[in-house]
């Protein structure tokens, strides 16, 4: 087989730019294993160092798997840490134009062998992903193709929300089984415009919302009309006043439930839910805040967020709490350990992911927007789904209403019936 692909390459006057090493150290497994070896992950037994053991690798239609043995003293959580390096070092390339040994095995000699290598050649050299698993032995997925950089809006069912597009397909969340959610992420990489896919989603369903924008309410402008949507907050002060609501609210149906002897709204074929989101929660964060009276406001906000974290479940509340800075004063901890959902951006920091993942990962993602770590009993990295305004308007117009606008502080006699609100589409 080398022999016709190193005939074909001698035939297109490429072979001087080629390098070919039939040494095991530069297939994907040999890299992996020097790789491992150089960057410490590695234990001395009897004076013998050892390293993680290749027991056996397979190809599939969208790259190998191969499977290790760690060695006694290390863990998965060491390996992980390394992901970076075995990923560098898995594109590592000796010249621009480098091809190695599993790229000649990856021709399919049934088809033009030329046209193959010339691609691979002109082409920008795709760079290979990894996933790593852990069932008693190591198994590394190496991806020759990327994930795709963009997926488009995918509708749900029921109360069922489309995070994204994974290595293994489409990945949902269902808030009914897992009512909470925690999304996190550096401003422009997708967090925003995932709030908004979980409205859209959504909007056909009997659902009330609550969203609460505290980076001005722009996020969120689109949605004032929407009949389904009962607040559109933007300040500490309106968030405040819309979270005591809901907090009565939760009380009254829990002496429903408790009065009709129901576990919770499920049981009592209660099929209408209400969501909870929050846009950049740091902004509602106690600590740190100088201002007593804010500070008031704050404590109580957090309080009533936990609240609905705790007992909010079972009561047909659910509870989106976004933030660009996640820290352990800004996510507070019971919301924290109630979202058994995690949807995890890019972050600045290791810090900052183990905040938000108790693990590292989300600093590592690469620089695309929508790119994520979706989190529940299993960790998935997604490719998050993109959702215009334009269908965003469609979606929403059934639903859109003329709103009486609240006029606060006019006298009696000069209060006017309302004024219209009318958001152009």
């Amino acid at each position: 087989m080398l022999l016709e692909i190193i005939g074909s390459l001698g035939a297109a006057g490429l072979l001087t730019y080629t390098i070919i090493d039939q040494n095991a150290s530069l297939t994907d497994a040999g890299k992996i294993q020097r790789v491992a070896n150089n960057c410490g992950l590695t234990i001395s037994e009897k004076g013998r160092k050892q390293t993680i053991h290749l027991l056996r690798k397979s190809r599939h239609a969208w790259g190998s798997e191969y499977v290790y043995r760690i060695p006694l003293g290390l863990s998965f959580d060491d390996v992980q840490r390394k992901k970076s390096h075995i990923e560098d070092g898995l594109n590592h390339k000796r010249g621009v134009l480098d091809l190695t040994l599993d790229d000649f095995l990856s021709l399919d000699l049934k088809s033009d062998i030329l046209t193959q290598i010339r691609k691979l050649l002109t082409s920008t050299k795709h760079k290979k992903e990894i996933i790593m698993e852990y069932d008693g032995t190591l198994k590394i997925k190496v991806y020759h193709d990327p994930m795709p950089e963009r997926v488009n809006f995918h509708s749900g069912k029921d109360w069922k929300v489309c995070v994204g597009v994974s290595r293994e397909g489409l990945v949902y969340h269902d808030f009914e089984m897992i009512p909470h959610m925690v999304v996190a992420g550096m401003t422009r990489y997708g967090k925003s415009v995932f709030l908004k896919n979980i409205i859209t989603s959504l909007i056909s369903q009997p659902i009330t919302f609550t969203l609460v924008d505290l980076k001005g309410g722009l996020a969120f402008n689109r949605f004032v009309s929407v009949s389904k949507v009962e607040t559109v907050a933007s300040d500490v002060s309106e968030t405040l006043t819309a979270l005591r609501g809901i907090s009565d609210a939760l009380k009254s149906k829990q002496k429903e439930l408790l009065k009709m002897k129901k576990e919770d709204v499920k049981e009592s074929n209660d099929r209408s839910r209400h969501f909870i989101i929050i846009d950049e929660g740091a902004e509602i964060a106690s600590q740190g805040e100088t201002n007593a009276e804010r500070k008031k406001m704050k404590i109580e906000c957090e309080q009533i967020l936990g609240e609905i974290a705790r007992i909010g479940g079972a009561l047909g509340y659910r509870l989106i709490f976004a933030t660009q800075y996640p820290t352990a004063d800004t996510l507070p901890r019971q919301v924290k350990q109630n979202a058994d959902a995690r949807l995890c951006f890019r972050l600045p920091t290791e810090t900052a992911s183990r905040v938000v993942l108790d693990d590292s990962g989300a600093e590592s993602l690469p620089l695309i927007k929508g790119r994520a770590i979706y989190r529940t009993d299993r960790v998935t990295i997604v490719q998050t789904p993109y959702v215009e305004n334009n269908y965003i308007d469609e979606a929403i117009r059934p639903y859109i209403v003329i709103k009486p606008r609240k006029e606060e502080h006019a006298k009696p006699r000069e209060r006017r019936e309302h004024s219209l609100i009318i958001e152009e589409t």
